[in-house]
């Protein structure tokens, strides 16, 4: 038997799974030592897309292009990005994660990973074996949910109520 849910009950039990997950991560779980949020944002997307010229980036993290600027050349004079020429088009150039960009990413996942190593004994085993296999979906679902949202020509957000 399939349990049938109202989109609305879908939606709002959803973005609570999201929030209180965000909300773990940003407050108790990542470790940005001298980065700030944005920078840490800007590392995490080089890190999972690749290379990406500046205008790019700058439209991809909702920043001014003189704004991203500056803060690409202060990751990059802390040796965490680097500017490479595009081999589509030598006039241009991409933002790449640096080898000290990868190093400090790897360095905070590895940070994560053992702060949620220390919370994990203060669930029970269950509960521990039901997130297991709850990450399992999320994980792939959530995946595909960002793969879509950045194909997205978002309009401006209305807000209602």
């Amino acid at each position: 038997m399939v349990m049938e849910q109202p989109v609305g009950c879908s939606v709002e039990s959803v973005a609570e799974m999201i929030e209180l997950s965000t909300d773990l991560m940003w407050r108790y779980l990542i470790e940005r030592g001298e980065l700030s949020a944005s920078a840490a944002l800007v590392v995490n997307r080089l890190y999972r897309e690749g290379p990406m010229r500046l205008t790019a980036l700058a439209e991809a993290e909702g920043a001014s292009q003189s704004g991203m600027t500056q803060l690409v050349q202060r990751l990059e004079r802390q040796g965490l990005l680097e500017k490479r020429s595009d081999p589509d088009d030598g006039r241009a150039s991409l933002v790449v994660l640096g080898e000290a960009g990868r190093q400090n990413w790897d360095n905070r996942a590895q940070i994560r990973r053992q702060r949620i190593a220390a919370l994990l004994p203060e669930v029970s085993h269950d509960d521990e074996v039901a997130l297991w296999l709850a990450a399992q979906v999320v994980n792939r679902v959530l995946g595909q949910m960002r793969e879509s949202a950045g194909a997205r020509d978002w309009p401006p957000a209305e807000v209602t109520g």
